[in-house]
């Protein structure tokens, strides 16, 4: 654990006072100022402790207090002001020190250095110093490289198709034939007198009432839930033929009669060329038995296929 500049330990987070971080930038930039007029080896590790001491009072210093307490932000990038211009000192010292190198005088000590070991009687034999030579090289394993010995790859020509017309890249739609030709019409006509009571149950209810009938009392049923799901599918007939129209009224669901339609026969509706959305709403059975329960559903008013 070591002491910083301020006395403190600077492994323990100890909040201190606006003096104390005052007297501790004072200080940082006294010793600052003293690094840039002497210059030697400690100088670098020195001015990192001073900047370092600089760091901690910066970050236990808030935005507010820096705001309130101006002479610490002064003193603060001084202190960094002087130490750009420490290290500047630091690297001109270094330069200086690096041009320093005679190349003469260092050629004259390697020949002393070989005539040592090579003894005064005989000529300089400079293969004496390979091996202290030779270790201070990396070395590099030799390479051969395959360029310009593999003959080219032919180049394939593509042969680019015309582009068809989008006429002829239609395909011809074929309708497939009935699975069932000779089908049973009496299901159908069953399902047709239903949608058709349904019809004129909503238009009876409507002009009676003067307002739209709601859905979920339309089709609900208190007991079965296949009756409630067919109700359903009957009513989307309905307005896919546009004769009936779903609404929201007041957060609920009602349908009504679509004004300016005309009483007729079912068939012909569907046989026009009109097209309509059919609305078909999903319904699980957790649903029904909540909804059944909301409505106190206790009669159907749907009940044209007991008949």
């Amino acid at each position: 654990m070591t002491e910083n500049l301020s006395g403190h330990s600077s492994d323990s987070l100890i909040t201190r006072s606006s003096r104390e971080r005052r007297n501790c930038l004072k200080r940082a930039l006294q010793q600052t100022q003293v690094l840039q007029e002497v210059v030697n080896d400690s100088t670098v590790n020195i001015l990192d402790q001073v900047i370092n001491e600089a760091d901690h009072v910066a970050h236990e210093t808030s935005i507010q207090e820096k705001i309130l307490n101006r002479e610490e932000v002064v003193i603060d990038s001084e202190m960094m002001w002087t130490s750009s211009k420490v290290l500047k000192t630091c690297t001109i010292s270094l330069t200086k020190r690096m041009h320093n190198y005679d190349y003469i005088d260092f050629a004259q000590k390697l020949k002393n250095c070989l005539e040592d070991l090579s003894g005064d009687s005989q000529p300089l034999n400079w293969s004496l110093l390979e091996e202290q030579v030779t270790k201070l090289f990396r070395r590099i394993p030799d390479y051969n490289t395959l360029l310009g010995t593999l003959q080219p790859l032919e180049k394939k020509i593509v042969v680019r198709k015309k582009p068809e017309s989008r006429l002829s890249q239609q395909t011809e739609i074929k309708v497939p034939n009935k699975v069932v030709p000779n089908s049973n019409t009496k299901d159908e006509d069953s399902v047709e007198r239903i949608v058709r009571k349904i019809r004129k149950l909503i238009a009876i209810y409507c002009k009676e009432n003067h307002k739209p009938l709601d859905f979920f009392q339309l089709v609900l049923h208190p007991h079965d839930f296949g009756r409630v799901v067919r109700n359903i599918l009957y009513v989307s007939f309905l307005v896919k033929d546009g004769v009936v129209k779903l609404k929201k009224e007041n957060n609920n669901l009602v349908v009504q009669p679509c004004r300016g339609m005309k009483e007729g026969n079912m068939q012909e509706r569907r046989s026009n060329k009109r097209t309509g959305i059919q609305s078909v709403i999903s319904l699980n059975i957790k649903q029904w038995m909540i909804l059944k329960d909301a409505y106190k559903i206790e009669e159907p008013m749907i009940t044209f296929e007991d008949e």
